[in-house]
């Protein structure tokens, strides 16, 4: 049973960026939406009011890495490290022998690298990076994660609900993250799927329009019998050394085929659930979840809130992303794993509010862009 609003129009056969209809009016019943300007510019805030009691040297630090990762982001394989970041100190990372110059009570240096290899050579590493710059006193981590891969509630499910498996027709599976309106006519009308760029939109490879299915085509998923939306918009992914910060696409849906609860499995049984829809800015050591299409229900922390990683994409494509969150899970269990990207992540605390969109992740870490981030390159707001 669907409990969509009449109002939300159907995608048809249209191109969702010509489609110009005058009957756009189920906006009207929504409270309007905050702008994206102010919304991106809470998002720098927040990471100005995150990084306020980090030491000056740590932030130059990390700064100079993600400068030098930067200039060398289509190098693969030139450096051994893919990623860097700024988070809580690690205790496993402290008996394995993984950091260096630790303190329980500082912020540590996160080194994110293909392999895990001596502190000797990380050091040197950072140190070839940042020239004559003293190391002695700076708390360094390494956090081995091999290649940093942009990433199983396989059925078909109707109503679609968040957390099952959807991709673009030329795209094996991904996850729904959750449903969305555009925040201006005619897109305030239009109900939305949000997941990735490289789950909806196929890395740059597609066209509005599109269809989308649910599950997606590695899970058997076929257009048209299976589709559940089109293409609608998307962030282009640069692979040119330059920053990214999202990796996100919406596809225009049926309101019949889709629903706004998410979805995880306990006990042989569905279970759905509802999440906030205003975001919350993310902290270090925060616990979050996220229900995802291959590995469900999960528990992480996280660790990092503003790492800059290599994202290797496949066919010798790797892209540069800054400014990303780092997690971790609390269990035995992985909090990610293939098939999960496209999860939308949230605080594991009363009203479930969101924090990431999951894109990435490699060795034992998942990746998520921020959610304050994503809304306004997208220009929509969560219909949650």
């Amino acid at each position: 049973m669907s409990n969509q609003p009449e109002e939300f129009t159907n995608p048809g056969n249209s191109n969702p960026e010509e489609s110009q209809t005058g009957n756009d009016t189920g906006s009207e019943r929504f409270e309007p939406p905050t702008s994206g300007e102010s919304v991106q510019a809470q998002a720098e805030q927040d990471l100005i009011e995150a990084l306020a009691e980090v030491d000056a040297d740590l932030l130059a630090l990390k700064d100079e890495i993600a400068e030098n990762l930067m200039t060398s982001a289509q190098e693969v394989g030139t450096s051994n490290i893919v990623g860097v970041g700024i988070g809580s100190p690690s205790p496993d990372a402290m008996i394995a022998g993984l950091s260096a110059n630790p303190s329980p009570d500082k912020l540590s240096l996160n080194i994110y690298t293909l392999d895990q290899v001596s502190m000797d050579r990380v050091l040197s590493e950072v140190s070839s990076m940042t020239g004559t710059r003293a190391l002695s006193e700076v708390p360094i981590t390494q956090i081995p994660t091999g290649y940093i891969d942009a990433l199983n509630k396989r059925a078909r499910i109707r109503p679609a609900p968040g957390g099952v498996s959807v991709a673009h027709f030329a795209v094996t599976a991904g996850t729904i993250g959750c449903l969305c309106i555009g925040t201006s006519p005619p897109r305030s009308s239009r109900l939305m799927t949000l997941s990735n760029n490289h789950v909806l939109a196929n890395s740059n490879n597609a066209k509005a329009g599109d269809c989308i299915c649910q599950p997606g085509p590695y899970d058997g998923g076929k257009c048209p019998t299976d589709q559940i939306a089109i293409l609608e918009r998307w962030v282009p992914i640069y692979f040119d050394g330059r920053c990214n910060y999202v990796d996100a696409a919406t596809g225009w849906a049926w309101p019949d085929r889709v629903r706004r609860e998410l979805m995880y499995e306990s006990g042989g049984s569905d279970r759905y659930f509802r999440v906030g829809s205003t975001p919350v800015a993310p902290a270090v050591n925060m616990i979050v979840g996220k229900t995802g299409r291959t590995t469900n229900l999960t528990q992480g922390r996280i660790v990092d809130i503003s790492a800059t990683i290599r994202v290797n994409y496949g066919g010798g494509r790797v892209a540069l992303f800054c400014d990303q969150l780092g997690i971790v899970s609390t269990s035995s269990s992985a909090f990610s794993a293939g098939g999960d990207s496209g999860s939308l992540i949230w605080r594991w605390a009363s009203g479930l509010a969101p924090v990431g969109l999951l894109f990435a992740g490699g060795g034992g870490y998942t990746f998520a862009n921020k959610i304050q981030r994503v809304l306004p390159a997208l220009d929509i707001r969560l219909y949650t």
